[in-house]
């Protein structure tokens, strides 16, 4: 179990962090607008609420400064194997654990490919060599040719083939991001480079929009292999809040997924609207109480979609915004 926010032992642990950052210019009494890494901005936050839970799951849950820790050494472990410049595939399950391994990845200097463990083998390996990926972070297994040379907590550590090409991609990169769906099938589109810059605007934009701080809940709904995924995990995790990570078999289920809504009293949930419209119905005789705000993205919102939301009052304190292009309030 982990302990008390307000417990004597951990308030000296988040005094000695705070000390530590400080001295490495990474103080996090300074305004985080200033910082331009997310892997910084992440750390500053930790200092700040080392025991509070970060990321949850069905099973697990891991606070700041379990995150904190496993990024501090799974960098260690990419230390003289990558650095900026460079990409590394990140092939992580829906875990608590799965943003650790993004943030060490970050922390490294290198730039995250990340990939859902469902896809099919040939699809990574065309993203990695695309990427030019040398080395994977799995906790999922190793494809053919994959071979271990490191092991952090759930994470194995695993070379590519020396014959994959190297890409240079820009130093500030922190994310590929992979071809859209609407993507021409006929055509291989390259993953592009995402700044740590892109992913922060949008949270620098929204979290003061919205109001939330660290007494808010968040899903951590999307695979990290869409952009949406990517964004939607900082949300939380820089603002001293909880992201609620939802496993894939609840992701598909609306009724599954309203109820854990409702269990553990979620009050910020990013959705695509495609997905939003199979949980307005799923939700009919739920009552999502603690829900403040819906935030629709990526998609054409459907206005009839909203009122049957609205009707159904079943989050009567939620304001549902549409947050791609221009923010409106519907």
């Amino acid at each position: 179990m982990n302990p008390a926010p307000e417990q004597p032992e951990l308030d000296r642990l988040s005094a000695d962090m705070a000390s530590l950052l400080g001295r490495i210019g990474l103080d996090p009494a300074e305004r985080p607008e200033r910082r331009h890494r997310i892997d910084l901005r992440f750390a500053a936050v930790a200092a700040r609420y080392p025991g509070r839970v970060a990321a949850r799951d069905a099973e697990d849950e891991a606070t700041y400064l379990d995150l904190e820790l496993f990024a501090d050494d799974l960098a260690r472990r990419l230390s003289g194997r990558t650095g900026a410049g460079r990409a590394v595939a990140v092939r992580a399950g829906r875990t608590c654990a799965a943003p650790g391994a993004v943030l060490g990845v970050l922390r490294s200097g290198a730039a995250v490919l990340p990939l859902d463990p469902g896809h099919h083998p040939g699809l990574q390996e065309f993203l990695m060599r695309d990427a030019g990926a040398s080395l994977v972070v799995s906790d999922s297994g190793l494809l053919r040719d994959e071979i271990p040379v490191a092991k952090v907590g759930r994470f194995v550590i695993g070379a590519r083939p020396a014959a994959v090409p190297a890409r240079e991609i820009p130093v500030e990169s922190a994310f590929m991001a992979l071809p859209g769906a609407g993507t021409d099938p006929g055509r291989a589109a390259r993953v592009r480079p995402l700044s740590h810059l892109d992913v922060l605007s949008w949270v620098d934009a929204t979290v003061p929009l919205l109001e939330v701080g660290p007494d808010d809940v968040w899903t951590l709904f999307h695979a990290l292999s869409l952009d949406l995924g990517m964004r939607e995990m900082w949300g939380p995790l820089l603002s001293g809040a909880r992201a609620e990570v939802v496993d894939r078999a609840t992701a598909a289920d609306p009724f599954a997924f309203a109820a854990l809504l409702a269990d553990r009293r979620v009050t910020v949930l990013t959705q695509l609207p495609s997905a939003f419209a199979r949980l307005v119905p799923a939700a009919h005789g739920t009552r999502l109480d603690s829900l403040r705000h819906v935030l629709l993205s990526h998609e054409a919102v459907d206005p009839a979609l909203v009122a049957a939301w609205r009707s159904a009052a079943v989050a009567p304190a939620a304001v549902v915004r549409e947050v791609t292009g221009s923010p409106r309030v519907w």
